[in-house]
Protein backbone atom coordinates (compact mmCIF):
# COMPACT_ATOMS: atom_id res chain seq x y z
CA UNK A 1 0.00 0.00 0.00
CA UNK A 2 1.45 3.42 -0.88
CA UNK A 3 2.68 5.42 2.08
CA UNK A 4 0.03 7.66 3.57
CA UNK A 5 -2.90 6.17 1.66
CA UNK A 6 -6.31 7.05 3.12
CA UNK A 7 -8.53 3.99 3.47
CA UNK A 8 -11.81 5.91 3.75
CA UNK A 9 -14.21 7.30 1.15
CA UNK A 10 -13.14 4.94 -1.63
CA UNK A 11 -16.52 3.71 -2.78
CA UNK A 12 -20.26 4.46 -2.60
CA UNK A 13 -20.82 2.14 0.37
CA UNK A 14 -18.44 4.19 2.50
CA UNK A 15 -19.85 7.62 1.79
CA UNK A 16 -22.08 9.39 4.26
CA UNK A 17 -25.37 10.74 2.92
CA UNK A 18 -24.87 14.21 4.39
CA UNK A 19 -28.23 15.49 3.23
CA UNK A 20 -30.07 12.69 5.02
CA UNK A 21 -28.52 13.43 8.43
CA UNK A 22 -28.96 17.17 7.92
CA UNK A 23 -32.67 16.41 7.44
CA UNK A 24 -32.73 14.33 10.64
CA UNK A 25 -31.29 17.28 12.56
CA UNK A 26 -33.65 19.74 10.89
CA UNK A 27 -36.60 17.64 12.08
CA UNK A 28 -35.60 18.00 15.75
CA UNK A 29 -38.44 20.46 16.60
CA UNK A 30 -40.87 17.74 15.51
CA UNK A 31 -39.26 14.88 17.45
CA UNK A 32 -41.63 13.02 19.77
CA UNK A 33 -40.27 12.09 23.20
CA UNK A 34 -40.77 8.36 23.76
CA UNK A 35 -39.03 7.82 27.09
CA UNK A 36 -36.88 9.66 29.61
CA UNK A 37 -34.97 7.88 32.36
CA UNK A 38 -32.17 8.50 34.83
CA UNK A 39 -29.40 6.00 35.52
CA UNK A 40 -28.05 6.38 39.09
CA UNK A 41 -24.32 6.44 39.91
CA UNK A 42 -22.47 3.09 39.98
CA UNK A 43 -25.15 1.30 37.97
CA UNK A 44 -26.27 0.45 34.46
CA UNK A 45 -29.52 0.20 32.54
CA UNK A 46 -30.64 -1.31 29.26
CA UNK A 47 -33.34 -0.08 26.90
CA UNK A 48 -34.65 -0.60 23.39
CA UNK A 49 -34.32 1.94 20.57
CA UNK A 50 -36.23 1.41 17.35
CA UNK A 51 -34.82 2.19 13.93
CA UNK A 52 -35.51 5.81 13.08
CA UNK A 53 -35.39 6.87 16.72
CA UNK A 54 -32.59 8.67 18.51
CA UNK A 55 -31.27 8.39 22.03
CA UNK A 56 -29.36 11.01 23.96
CA UNK A 57 -26.91 10.50 26.81
CA UNK A 58 -27.45 13.62 28.90
CA UNK A 59 -25.26 15.20 31.57
CA UNK A 60 -27.95 15.72 34.19
CA UNK A 61 -25.92 17.29 37.01
CA UNK A 62 -22.45 17.77 35.52
CA UNK A 63 -19.70 16.03 33.60
CA UNK A 64 -19.94 12.23 33.81
CA UNK A 65 -18.50 9.44 31.64
CA UNK A 66 -20.89 6.88 30.17
CA UNK A 67 -20.03 3.52 28.60
CA UNK A 68 -22.49 2.61 25.85
CA UNK A 69 -22.79 -0.89 24.34
CA UNK A 70 -25.33 -1.95 21.74
CA UNK A 71 -26.58 -4.95 19.76
CA UNK A 72 -29.06 -5.75 17.02
CA UNK A 73 -32.27 -6.16 19.05
CA UNK A 74 -33.33 -9.17 16.96
CA UNK A 75 -29.92 -10.85 16.74
CA UNK A 76 -27.35 -10.06 19.46
CA UNK A 77 -24.71 -11.87 17.41
CA UNK A 78 -24.50 -8.54 15.54
CA UNK A 79 -22.65 -6.11 17.76
CA UNK A 80 -20.51 -2.98 17.59
CA UNK A 81 -17.15 -3.55 15.87
CA UNK A 82 -14.68 -1.02 17.26
CA UNK A 83 -11.78 -1.87 14.95
CA UNK A 84 -14.01 -2.01 11.86
CA UNK A 85 -15.38 1.41 12.80
CA UNK A 86 -11.86 2.76 13.34
CA UNK A 87 -10.93 1.62 9.84
CA UNK A 88 -13.80 3.54 8.25
CA UNK A 89 -14.48 6.47 10.57
CA UNK A 90 -11.48 6.96 12.87
CA UNK A 91 -11.58 6.57 16.66
CA UNK A 92 -13.15 9.94 17.55
CA UNK A 93 -16.94 10.22 17.62
CA UNK A 94 -18.28 13.51 16.25
CA UNK A 95 -21.41 14.60 14.43
CA UNK A 96 -21.96 12.28 11.44
CA UNK A 97 -19.66 9.54 12.76
CA UNK A 98 -21.18 6.13 12.03
CA UNK A 99 -20.68 3.17 14.36
CA UNK A 100 -20.41 -0.07 12.39
CA UNK A 101 -21.13 -3.69 13.27
CA UNK A 102 -18.60 -6.48 13.08
CA UNK A 103 -18.32 -8.87 10.14
CA UNK A 104 -20.14 -10.47 8.42
CA UNK A 105 -22.71 -7.64 8.74
CA UNK A 106 -20.35 -4.63 8.65
CA UNK A 107 -22.99 -1.92 8.41
CA UNK A 108 -23.81 1.24 10.37
CA UNK A 109 -25.77 0.54 13.55
CA UNK A 110 -25.78 4.09 14.94
CA UNK A 111 -24.91 7.52 13.58
CA UNK A 112 -24.01 10.46 15.82
CA UNK A 113 -26.32 13.34 14.90
CA UNK A 114 -25.55 15.80 17.70
CA UNK A 115 -22.86 16.63 20.26
CA UNK A 116 -23.26 19.74 22.39
CA UNK A 117 -20.02 19.52 24.41
CA UNK A 118 -17.85 22.60 23.90
CA UNK A 119 -14.44 21.00 24.29
CA UNK A 120 -11.41 22.99 25.36
CA UNK A 121 -8.85 23.42 22.55
CA UNK A 122 -6.11 20.84 22.17
CA UNK A 123 -5.64 17.25 21.08
CA UNK A 124 -8.31 15.86 23.38
CA UNK A 125 -11.69 14.41 22.45
CA UNK A 126 -14.77 13.59 24.50
CA UNK A 127 -16.39 10.65 22.73
CA UNK A 128 -14.44 7.65 21.47
CA UNK A 129 -14.04 3.89 21.81
CA UNK A 130 -10.38 3.51 22.79
CA UNK A 131 -9.81 1.32 25.84
CA UNK A 132 -13.30 -0.26 25.96
CA UNK A 133 -14.95 -0.55 29.44
CA UNK A 134 -13.30 -0.89 32.83
CA UNK A 135 -13.69 -4.26 34.55
CA UNK A 136 -13.18 -5.50 38.13
CA UNK A 137 -9.96 -7.19 36.99
CA UNK A 138 -8.54 -4.00 35.47
CA UNK A 139 -9.60 -1.93 38.48
CA UNK A 140 -7.94 -4.39 40.87
CA UNK A 141 -4.80 -4.38 38.72
CA UNK A 142 -4.59 -0.59 38.81
CA UNK A 143 -5.61 0.14 42.40
CA UNK A 144 -4.79 -3.07 44.27
CA UNK A 145 -8.30 -3.46 45.67
CA UNK A 146 -10.87 -6.11 44.87
CA UNK A 147 -14.64 -5.69 44.88
CA UNK A 148 -14.75 -2.18 43.42
CA UNK A 149 -17.37 -1.02 40.96
CA UNK A 150 -16.60 -1.19 37.22
CA UNK A 151 -18.46 -0.63 33.97
CA UNK A 152 -18.46 -4.33 33.13
CA UNK A 153 -20.51 -5.00 36.26
CA UNK A 154 -22.88 -2.16 35.38
CA UNK A 155 -23.28 -3.26 31.75
CA UNK A 156 -24.11 -6.79 32.88
CA UNK A 157 -26.77 -5.30 35.15
CA UNK A 158 -28.11 -3.46 32.12
CA UNK A 159 -28.36 -6.39 29.72
CA UNK A 160 -29.16 -9.41 31.89
CA UNK A 161 -32.91 -8.55 32.01
CA UNK A 162 -32.86 -8.90 28.20
CA UNK A 163 -31.29 -12.37 28.30
CA UNK A 164 -27.71 -11.31 27.50
CA UNK A 165 -24.65 -12.00 29.62
CA UNK A 166 -20.86 -12.16 29.82
CA UNK A 167 -20.45 -13.78 26.41
CA UNK A 168 -22.18 -10.84 24.74
CA UNK A 169 -20.03 -8.05 26.23
CA UNK A 170 -17.40 -6.98 23.73
CA UNK A 171 -16.55 -3.42 22.70
CA UNK A 172 -18.40 -0.24 23.52
CA UNK A 173 -18.15 3.51 23.07
CA UNK A 174 -17.12 5.90 25.84
CA UNK A 175 -19.08 9.14 25.82
CA UNK A 176 -18.23 12.33 27.71
CA UNK A 177 -14.75 10.92 28.42
CA UNK A 178 -12.01 13.44 27.67
CA UNK A 179 -9.31 11.35 26.08
CA UNK A 180 -5.85 12.04 24.68
CA UNK A 181 -4.03 9.47 22.55
CA UNK A 182 -0.26 9.97 22.30
CA UNK A 183 0.75 9.17 18.70
CA UNK A 184 4.36 8.52 19.76
CA UNK A 185 3.71 5.95 22.48
CA UNK A 186 0.23 4.74 21.53
CA UNK A 187 -0.87 5.28 25.12
CA UNK A 188 -3.80 7.34 26.27
CA UNK A 189 -4.72 9.44 29.24
CA UNK A 190 -8.03 10.69 30.54
CA UNK A 191 -8.64 14.24 31.72
CA UNK A 192 -11.47 15.96 33.53
CA UNK A 193 -14.31 16.38 31.06
CA UNK A 194 -15.54 19.74 29.79
CA UNK A 195 -19.23 18.83 29.59
CA UNK A 196 -21.72 20.96 31.51
CA UNK A 197 -25.19 20.35 32.88
CA UNK A 198 -27.57 19.67 29.99
CA UNK A 199 -24.89 18.71 27.45
CA UNK A 200 -25.62 15.56 25.47
CA UNK A 201 -24.52 13.34 22.64
CA UNK A 202 -27.27 11.95 20.41
CA UNK A 203 -27.32 8.87 18.18
CA UNK A 204 -29.71 7.94 15.37
CA UNK A 205 -30.60 4.23 15.28
CA UNK A 206 -30.10 2.61 11.87
CA UNK A 207 -31.45 -0.72 13.23
CA UNK A 208 -33.68 -1.86 16.08
CA UNK A 209 -31.18 -1.88 18.94
CA UNK A 210 -30.70 -3.06 22.49
CA UNK A 211 -28.56 -0.46 24.26
CA UNK A 212 -26.80 -0.80 27.61
CA UNK A 213 -25.35 2.23 29.42
CA UNK A 214 -23.03 2.24 32.44
CA UNK A 215 -22.42 5.22 34.73
CA UNK A 216 -18.65 4.96 34.95
CA UNK A 217 -17.01 4.95 38.42
CA UNK A 218 -14.29 7.25 37.06
CA UNK A 219 -16.84 10.09 37.18
CA UNK A 220 -15.79 13.03 35.03
CA UNK A 221 -12.37 11.44 34.43
CA UNK A 222 -10.73 12.84 37.55
CA UNK A 223 -12.18 10.26 39.97
CA UNK A 224 -11.62 6.52 40.40
CA UNK A 225 -13.57 3.57 41.88
CA UNK A 226 -11.79 3.83 45.27
CA UNK A 227 -13.54 7.18 45.88
CA UNK A 228 -17.05 5.75 46.22
CA UNK A 229 -19.13 7.68 48.71
CA UNK A 230 -17.47 11.00 47.93
CA UNK A 231 -20.13 12.26 45.47
CA UNK A 232 -17.71 12.17 42.53
CA UNK A 233 -19.97 10.07 40.27
CA UNK A 234 -23.08 11.68 38.81
CA UNK A 235 -26.25 10.25 37.22
CA UNK A 236 -26.76 10.08 33.47
CA UNK A 237 -29.99 10.92 31.72
CA UNK A 238 -31.33 9.02 28.71
CA UNK A 239 -33.88 10.45 26.29
CA UNK A 240 -35.37 8.44 23.43
CA UNK A 241 -37.06 10.38 20.62
CA UNK A 242 -38.97 9.33 17.54
CA UNK A 243 -37.70 11.39 14.59
CA UNK A 244 -40.43 10.39 12.14
CA UNK A 245 -37.68 9.73 9.58
CA UNK A 246 -37.07 6.06 8.69
CA UNK A 247 -33.46 5.08 7.99
CA UNK A 248 -32.15 4.39 4.54
CA UNK A 249 -31.54 0.79 3.56
CA UNK A 250 -27.81 0.20 3.56
CA UNK A 251 -26.59 -1.78 0.50
CA UNK A 252 -25.68 -5.39 1.22
CA UNK A 253 -22.13 -6.54 0.75
CA UNK A 254 -21.34 -9.26 -1.77
CA UNK A 255 -21.63 -12.59 0.02
CA UNK A 256 -18.10 -14.01 -0.18
CA UNK A 257 -18.55 -16.83 2.35
CA UNK A 258 -19.44 -19.52 -0.17
CA UNK A 259 -16.25 -18.78 -2.08
CA UNK A 260 -13.92 -19.24 0.87
CA UNK A 261 -14.31 -23.03 0.68
CA UNK A 262 -12.56 -22.96 -2.70
CA UNK A 263 -8.76 -22.79 -3.00
CA UNK A 264 -7.37 -19.31 -3.47
CA UNK A 265 -6.20 -18.39 -6.95
CA UNK A 266 -2.43 -18.65 -7.44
Amino acid sequence: MPRGQDLTEKGPAFRLDQGFYDAVRAAKPRYRLIERLTIPPYSGQGFMVRRGQTFRVVEETGSQIGDVAFWNAHDPAEYFGAMRTWLVEGWIIRRDTRLWSELPWFRPMLTCVEDTVAAAPGATYHHHFVGTHCSPEVVELRFGMAGLNACRVNLLQAIEPFGLGEAHLRENVNVHEKNYLDPRTGKRRIGRGDARVGDYIEFYAELDLLVGVSVCPFGDGSANPTMRGQDVVRPLGIEIHDTGIPPREFPRWTDWRAARARPLAR
